[in-house]
Parts: structure tokens; C-alpha cells; sequence
């Protein structure tokens, strides 16, 4: 019998890493197996390698009261400004793990150590990254977080790091839960949930196992407006205004007037301007010296902060011994997640809808002068001289539309069949991966430019309140609506690995792996509306060209394992992979661990790694689209503008590229694990990342934003005559370096109460990033972005986050108590001045939020569950930018849940 060594015993619960939440399994068993760790492909009888790797257990997961992986990951400190599926509003619905804030891109997510399809939407420059909506919830055993890159190992996307899903194998029970949570102000953001798992079969008596699994989630709506974060700045930075938009509603003249802002000119013709969605602006004075006003319109109040959402997954496992030596597997999965987002009403001005290449301008949006909706009785009243005839350019917002909606269909559908066991002395591992992840995007409340402007020319469409039937009838002829785009992704893979202890040497016995794998990758990237296709929704994506591309890629790769002294322990792994889009890639990686007591040991790692470009980086044709957030031209003619054409969304031009190189990089890292006592464990890790040709664009906000960019890319900003933007150049390109170091701390106590008093396990799991510089192109000037807001390409970067825990466990009764922590950041002047008009730095807050939970297992085969998040019913800190992940404005969706105080409990049941 194999006996574990105290600080391998440790491990077990070392390893929970950035969770900070203490399972009540044993610390080890008095019998181990060898298994496989995510990082390396050689066996081995314990868990301590050289690579820093987070272990989440079953137990953990259960203890949490999460109902999701990302809100799994949330508490794993290295996961930084995830892409969150309750916050995107005009997105695709998807979440997205993000190591290290690198972008999802530089993490690559397993199931069971093999690949998983892509989300099927994509752009130019933008991320192709696999849904986590795709696990199968209920079927995981545990999640393995590899803290390093894995380039040597896994090949593309593992730069910053990998999560590993792995499912139960050989269970043969069964179990029943429900759950239901709500918020206590009860103003939506319900869960309500259940999951089924069956499993049976041994596979030592029996020579087979069935796993089935199946879990599903329905999560309600929250509205912005019944929390009112947008409007926090304006007590949080004097002076500002709530994030707004220069197309309000009622709509304005532009150059001139907003008739809804004159109550003292009152007509029911007219709606007026105020709030919550929208409030007056005054400018120079009109031609009699009155007040020339408008309207600027309060987006932020239309939104959702969280969307309706319907989830479901099924996973199925058989296991089947053919031989004493030989093992088949056979697994398939399919998961759907239904989201609807809903975003602020159309916003319609010249500039806001296509660009028509053939004019090389944006189409005006005119209403003739000579409507009944015209407010030529304020106009004469202000001094101006209104023509008999002719058409007028004016500015507004389709409140009469409703919200724009984006109704998403994510699924993604998957099969693996494999066998592994040992041949001819050689553990082997082999199988067949066939993935495919769907999008279906349903479009409502979208308006089409042509139809609109058409309407509106007739005369008989208000732009400035309500209308009659036929103006009505107008709103619904230009309705842009149906099923828009249908894509899919798909990943078809074949692996083949195996290793062996050689030689013995003075530390234990050498082992080798060696493999390859084989893998092709599709992208049908399709509109299915021919309008849509062409980018003649306002306000939407801009234009969305079909995208359909392939590669194939072939990898070998080789690792050895040398215990060459007693303590000691160097490791080398290396992979070669041929791409036949941009050729090939060498990534090797070395590393030592040293263990020179029971109580401690030191480890290092080196490597390189790669990210291929994605399919739309290199094969996608041009497109239009528009930033995020409000933009402030630098440039602009005539700053006292009315139509605040100075300050708005800018229109953006994406373009692919053949040529691009894959971006490289270079891992190092640093750490010990010690436990000076039984009850007491620390780990300590350093990391460092180098990226070279970072894939990417200078988006157009950072652009006008920034002198040395704008000096160098100034031709990319195309003006019309008049010198206003027509729209900024945004290629992909292979641009500068990044470099980016920290630590990772984790420590761990169990406190032994007295007799009968149960005992308390704490907990805590903390990052602390040091450096994070980027520069924009080769040879550029280099960004600091440590605690700072970050930019339009690169998401806040907090200095630090940790996630501390207290469980007390005594008999059937255990009780937990969670803190979760985000340093805040410095949101920049222009970002800040851009989005609620006050060019000032603005220090957002700490997020600091507790959790509490209580179980009780006193009845046979039953677990019942309590728990409360944000148990002080903390406010998410205010944030002036309104894109950080997400539509929702007034607070950073990819960091902190918006919802309060919430309540929830589960009940499970098992069975044999």
C-alpha cells in the first residue's frame, strides 16, 4: 500500500486554490492510483507537480450554492473580468472564463481534457471563445485550474492558463436536487433550478459504468431603472450628468431645437423632456436670445441589468471494460442556454445607421419642414426664420419601437468516443472528439434604415411624441425583426497519448509521454436576413458579413518527468504544431520542483506559448459597426454643436488580414508550498507573462484619445467635408508587447474544537497583480493599466481579489461564511468625461461582499440547504464607463452581481 507523504496529504486541500471554500472530505486517502493533472500528460501517484494548479472538488461546488460555472469561477481569484451572460444586452448571451484578464481568447476550457466547440459568433478582433454555458453542470466531479500556460501541453489559447472540467466516473448512485432563490427587494433576478444524477455500474464487479446527468436553470429579469445605479454619479463626481446619448426622445432639430424641452411652449404634439429618461441641455442662445435647448436621453434607465434566461444540459457516460487492459469510454452532451437581452430603445441620427461605401457618408435623417409634426410655432418664437418648404435633419430615439431586443439560442452538442489502458507495458489514452456549438439570434424592437427614413419623409411619422394611427403605422412598416443570424462552429479532433515509467533514478522512477493529436476547426459564420447582412439595423452590430472558413492543424508533443535526486524533480515538455493557415509553432517548457522536507516544497516553470488568430481574424470580409461608449473627437469643428456630433458613438471600419502571425509568449513561474503544522498550509507563487505580437485593434476610442496613437494613426480617422467623423479605421493587427506579473497566495487552517464541538476549516485565496503593460503597436509607448479602468481593449485590471472563507462543521450541521473581495480601480478623465460629461479621474470603490450558508444533513439520504448572498446588501461600486462587459451602465457586470440581498436554498436528495 502507498502512503502519502504530509505535505501530499495537504495538497488535497492546498490545491482548492482561489476558492476559498473548505470541503469536509479527507485531506488524502491511504491508497492512491495514478492519475493525470491538467498541465502535464504523464501520470502519477500524487498531485504534487511543479505547475500551480486549483483543484474545486464536488464538495466545494455543493458548499458554494452556485448554480453555474461562472459563478463558480468568480471565486477563482486568477479569473479576472469575465464576460458575463447576464450583462451583455446586445451581445450573444455567452460567458467566458478570462485567466488573468488576458481576454478569453488566452484561456483555453476542457471537458475531460479534451476540447470543446467555440461560440459560432464572431467579429474582427474580437473573441472566439468557448460558451461555459456549454459544461454539463450537473455532471461535474471537478474543476482543475492550471495557473500557468500550457502551450507545451495543449498547443493554441493556453497562455494564461486552463480550466479542466472533469465529470463524475464510476458513480452508482443517484441523486435529486431543486433549488430556488430570489432577491429580497423582489424586483426579479430569480433562480429557480433542478438536477438529476444517475449512475450505475461497477466497474470492478461489474466491468461497466452509466453516468446520466441533467440539470436545468430559469433565471427572471431585472430593470435598470428599478435600481437606479446609472444614476449614482451624479452625488459620486460633482458636476456629472447620468450616462446619456445624443439621440434622445422626444427628438430635436439638429442645429437647432428640441421641442420637448419648452414646457412653457406646451403642445400635446410634444413630449417633454425629464426624467428618469431623459433631461434638458442648454446651449448658445437662439437668434431672439432665448435659451436655444434639447434633449439628452438617459439610455441607461431602458436597459436590463440582468436577462430573462432559460438553461438546460444533459451529459451521458458509459464506461465499459473490454479487457483487463483495455477500457472504452463513450460520452455525449448537449446544453442550450436561451437569453434575452434588452438594450435602450434605437437611437437614429446621421451617422448612427450604414455607412454607404458608394457616397462615402452616412445617409442624413431628414423629416420634411412642412409636416404637421414640425414645430415651426416654437422655431418663430425663438427668433428663427422657418422655410415654407424643404427637409430638415433631426436626431431622436424609437421609444415608440419599445427596446431593442436580442433573443439568443446558444446550444452546443458533443460526442467523444475513446479507450485507454495500458499496451505493451504504455499507458495509453485515445479518442475521437466530434463538437458543434449553434447560435440562433432573434431581433425585436429594431428599426430599418431605409424603411425609417422613407416613413419619415412622408411627413406623417413624430419624431418629437405621440403620433395617430398613421404615424403608428409608420413605426411598425420600419420595424427591422425576425431571425437574423444562424452560425455554427465546430471542432472535429483525434488524440492519441501515452506514457510509462522508465528507468529508476534517485528521486523515483523517470516517466515519459508522448502523442499527437489531430484536430480540424469550422466557423459558418451566416445571415440569414439579407438587410441584417448589410448592416441596415440602426443601432445594432453594424454590418455582418458571412464568415465561413476552415483549418486543419496537426501536433506532437513529448514530455519527460526526472526525479534525478531524492527532493528533486525537473521536468521538460515540448509540442510542435502545423497550422495550414499560418504555419507551424514550437512551445517547450522546463521545470524543477524541490521538496527538502515533509513540510515544504519550492517549484518553478518556464515556457512559451501561442494563440492562433481566430477564423474571422483572417478570413472575415470588411464590416461597419460603432463604439461602445460615447467617444470625444479631439478634432472636432465645432465643439459647441448642438447634435453633440463631438461627443458620441463613432462609427467604426473592421477589416481582417491574411498575414497575421500568431501571437507568442513566454511563463514563468515561482512558488512553495509549506505546511509548518498539520492544521496549517501557505502556497505562494509568482507569475509572469510576456506576450509578443498580441493580436488585436487600436480601437477607435482609444485612438482619439490617445496623442502618440493619434499622431501615428491619424489617416485611419476619415472626416466628412465638414470635418465631423464619418468613421475610424479599425484593422486587426499583430500589435505590441504585453507584459504582465503577480502573485498568488493561498492559505489554509483547521482549528480542532473541543470534544464535540465540531471543527472550523478558514480559508483564504488572493492575486495580486504587480505589473500590467501594454503597448498598442511595436515600438510604442507602453500603457500602465495595474489598477486602472483599462480601456476600450483591455478590461479593468483591479490589483487585487481574494476570496476568504470560515466553515464550521459539527455533525450533521455545517455553517460557512464567504468574503469576496475586488480591489478597486481609476477610471480615467476621458473615459469618465466621455460617459457623464466631467473630465475628472474617478477612484472606483472596493467591492466587498459576505456570503453565508448553512446545511443540515441529519435526515437519511437528505441535504438541505440555506444561504444568502451579500449578506450586508452591498451596492455593486459605482463605475462612470458603461461597457466594462456589459450594456448595463452604472456599475462593471464582468466583476460583481448587481442584485442585493438574495436568498436562497436548495433541497437534495440520494439514492441507490
Amino acid at each position: 500500500m502507498l502512503k502519502t507523504t504530509r505535505l501530499s496529504a495537504a495538497l488535497a486541500l492546498i490545491y482548492a486554490g482561489g476558492l476559498a471554500i473548505t470541503g469536509s472530505a479527507a485531506m488524502a486517502q491511504e491508497s492512491l492510483e495514478r492519475v493525470s493533472v491538467t498541465g502535464s500528460s504523464i501520470k502519477r501517484l500524487d498531485a504534487e507537480t511543479a505547475l500551480p494548479v486549483t483543484v474545486i472538488t464536488r464538495a466545494q461546488i455543493e458548499a458554494s450554492g452556485a448554480t453555474n460555472t461562472e459563478d463558480l469561477l468568480r471565486r477563482v481569484s486568477a479569473n479576472s473580468a469575465m464576460v458575463s451572460d447576464t450583462g451583455q444586452g446586445t451581445g450573444y448571451g455567452t460567458s467566458n472564463a478570462n485567466l488573468r484578464g488576458l481576454g478569453p481568447n488566452s484561456t483555453l476550457v476542457l471537458l475531460n481534457g479534451r476540447r470543446l466547440a467555440n461560440h459560432p459568433f464572431g467579429n474582427i478582433g474580437g473573441a472566439a471563445s468557448v460558451d461555459l454555458n456549454s459544461i454539463p453542470f450537473a455532471a461535474i466531479e471537478r474543476i482543475e485550474v492550471l495557473r500557468d500556460g500550457a502551450s507545451a501541453v495543449y498547443g493554441s489559447d493556453a497562455v494564461a492558463g486552463v480550466i479542466n472540467f472533469i465529470t463524475r466516473k464510476d458513480y452508482r448512485n443517484g441523486e435529486v436536487s431543486v433549488r430556488y432563490g430570489n432577491t429580497e427587494a423582489g424586483i426579479g433576478g430569480t433562480e429557480k433550478g433542478a438536477t438529476v444524477a444517475v449512475g450505475f455500474g461497477d466497474m470492478a464487479s461489474d466491468g461497466f459504468n452509466i453516468l446520466l446527468t441533467g440539470n436545468v436553470q430559469k433565471n427572471s429579469r431585472i430593470k435598470s431603472i428599478d435600481q437606479g445605479f446609472y444614476n449614482r454619479g451624479v452625488t459620486q463626481i460633482p458636476g456629472s450628468d447620468p450616462p446619456s446619448s445624443s439621440a434622445p426622445f422626444p427628438g430635436y432639430i439638429e442645429g437647432l431645437i428640441g421641442p420637448g424641452a419648452y414646457p412653457e411652449y406646451p403642445d400635446p404634439r410634444f413630449t417633454q423632456c425629464g426624467e428618469p429618461t431623459s433631461f434638458v441641455v442648454v446651449r448658445s442662445p437662439s437668434p431672439n436670445g432665448l435659451e436655444r435647448r434639447t434633449c439628452r436621453f438617459i439610455y441607461a434607465a431602458t436597459l436590463d441589468n440582468m436577462p430573462d434566461q432559460d438553461k438546460y444540459d444533459a451529459f451521458g457516460r458509459l464506461t465499459y471494460n473490454l479487457s483487463k487492459d483495455h477500457q472504452l469510454f463513450v460520452e455525449g452532451s448537449y446544453a442550450s442556454n436561451h437569453g434575452i437581452g434588452r438594450v435602450a430603445p434605437t437611437p437614429i441620427r446621421e451617422g448612427f445607421g450604414p455607412f454607404n461605401a458608394e457616397k462615402f457618408a452616412f445617409e442624413p435623417v431628414l423629416m420634411p419642414v412642412t409636416s404637421k409634426y414640425y414645430p415651426r410655432d416654437i422655431l418663430t418664437k425663438l427668433g428663427y426664420t422657418v422655410p415654407a418648404t424643404g427637409m430638415e435633419g433631426i436626431a431622436l430615439r424609437a421609444i415608440p419601437a419599445g427596446n431593442r431586443i436580442s433573443d439568443n439560442t446558444n446550444t452546443q452538442a458533443r460526442f467523444v468516443i475513446g479507450s485507454s489502458g495500458v499496451l505493451g507495458g504504455w499507458d495509453y489514452d485515445t479518442g475521437f472528439n466530434y463538437a458543434q456549438a449553434k447560435g440562433l439570434l432573434d431581433y425585436k424592437g429594431y428599426i430599418n434604415e431605409d424603411r425609417f427614413l422613407k416613413a419619415l419623409a412622408t411627413g406623417n411619422l413624430n419624431p418629437f411624441g405621440p403620433g395617430d394611427a398613421a404615424s403608428d403605422a409608420l413605426w411598425k412598416s420600419a420595424a427591422m425583426e425576425g431571425k437574423m443570424r444562424e452560425s455554427k462552429s465546430t471542432v472535429t479532433a483525434f488524440d492519441f497519448k501515452v506514457s510509462k515509467e522508465l528507468m529508476a533514478m534517485a528521486g523515483g522512477n523517470m516517466g515519459l509521454a508522448t502523442g499527437f493529436d489531430v484536430r480540424r476547426e469550422e466557423a459558418d459564420d451566416k445571415p440569414l436576413n439579407a438587410e441584417y447582412a448589410a448592416g441596415k439595423h440602426i443601432g445594432g452590430e453594424g454590418t455582418v458579413p458571412h464568415t465561413t472558413a476552415s483549418r486543419d492543424l496537426a501536433a506532437v508533443f513529448a514530455e519527460l518527468n526526472m526525479p534525478f535526486a531524492k527532493g528533486w524533480e525537473a521536468g521538460l515538455a515540448a509540442r510542435y504544431d502545423h497550422y495550414s493557415d499560418f504555419g507551424s509553432t514550437f512551445n517547450p517548457r522546463a521545470s524543477l520542483r524541490f521538496q527538502p522536507t515533509k513540510a515544504l516544497m519550492l517549484r518553478t516553470a518556464y515556457g512559451t506559448g501561442f494563440r492562433a488568430p481566430t477564423l474571422w481574424d483572417v478570413n472575415s470580409p470588411p464590416s461597419f459597426s460603432n463604439t461602445a461608449d460615447s467617444v470625444t473627437d479631439p478634432a472636432c469643428p465645432d465643439p459647441a454643436e448642438l447634435g453633440g456630433r463631438c461627443n458620441t458613438q463613432v462609427p467604426t471600419k473592421s477589416s481582417a488580414s491574411s498575414s497575421l502571425k500568431p501571437e507568442t509568449s513566454k511563463q514563468f513561474t515561482a512558488g512553495l508550498v509549506f505546511e509548518p503544522a498539520k492544521e496549517v498550509s501557505l502556497t505562494l507563487d509568482y507569475w509572469n507573462i510576456n506576450k509578443k505580437d498580441t493580436i488585436g485593434v487600436i480601437a477607435a476610442d482609444t485612438l482619439l484619445t490617445t496623442p502618440d496613437l493619434l499622431k501615428k494613426f491619424g489617416s485611419r480617422v476619415k472626416r466628412n467635408a465638414a470635418g465631423f467623423i464619418l468613421f475610424v479605421e479599425t484593422p486587426v493587427d499583430n500589435l505590441g508587447d504585453l507584459k504582465m506579473s503577480g502573485f498568488d497566495v493561498d492559505v489554509r487552517g483547521r482549528i480542532a474544537l473541543s470534544e464535540g464541538s465540531g471543527r472550523i476549516n478558514l480559508g483564504l485565496a488572493g492575486s495580486y497583480v504587480a505589473n500590467y503593460d501594454a503597448q498598442k503597436y511595436t515600438g510604442g509607448a507602453t500603457g500602465k493599466f495595474a489598477g486602472t479602468g483599462g480601456d476600450s481593449t483591455i478590461a479593468p485590471v483591479p490589483r487585487w481579489q481574494h476570496t476568504l472563507s470560515a466553515e464550521w462543521q459539527y455533525s450533521a450541521f455545517s455553517f460557512m461564511v464567504e468574503n469576496v473581495y475586488t480591489r478597486g480601480w481609476t477610471e480615467s478623465a476621458a473615459s469618465v468625461g466621455a460617459n457623464v460629461g466631467v473630465e475628472v479621474a474617478h477612484r472606483v470603490s472596493n467591492s466587498d461582499r459576505f456570503n453565508m450558508s448553512a446545511a443540515y444533513k441529519g435526515i437519511k439520504n437528505v441535504t438541505a440547504r440555506l444561504g444568502i448572498r451579500n449578506v450586508f446588501d452591498s451596492e455593486p461600486p459605482y463605475t462612470a464607463s458603461s461597457s466594462y462587459g456589459s450594456h448595463a451602465a452604472g456599475y462593471a457586470a464582468s466583476f460583481t452581481d448587481p442584485r442585493g440581498r438574495f436568498w436562497y436554498g436548495s433541497l437534495a436528495y440520494q439514492f441507490k
